[in-house]
């Protein structure tokens, strides 16, 4: 029984690394709009996160599209 428990933690300590990378901000290697060269952080003047090619506002960090490049 204690050998179940065991694999139990373990199971439980993996989905909460996993969880831990979607709540937080994005790693470096992902192609999402918050690595792209192309994100304009106006956050501090109100405007939010903007697209610099297009200046549309960008749905949110983890958000992509056909134009990304990395930093």
């Amino acid at each position: 029984m204690s050998a179940h428990s065991t694999n139990n933690s373990q199971d439980n300590s993996n989905l909460s690394k996993g969880s831990d990378s979607n709540s937080g901000n994005p790693l470096p290697d992902e192609k999402v709009c918050f690595n792209c060269k192309h994100m304009l952080w106006m956050v501090g003047l109100g405007l939010g996160l903007k697209c610099a090619l297009t200046r549309h506002n960008i749905e949110h960090r983890r958000h992509t599209c056909d134009q990304f490049e990395f930093k």
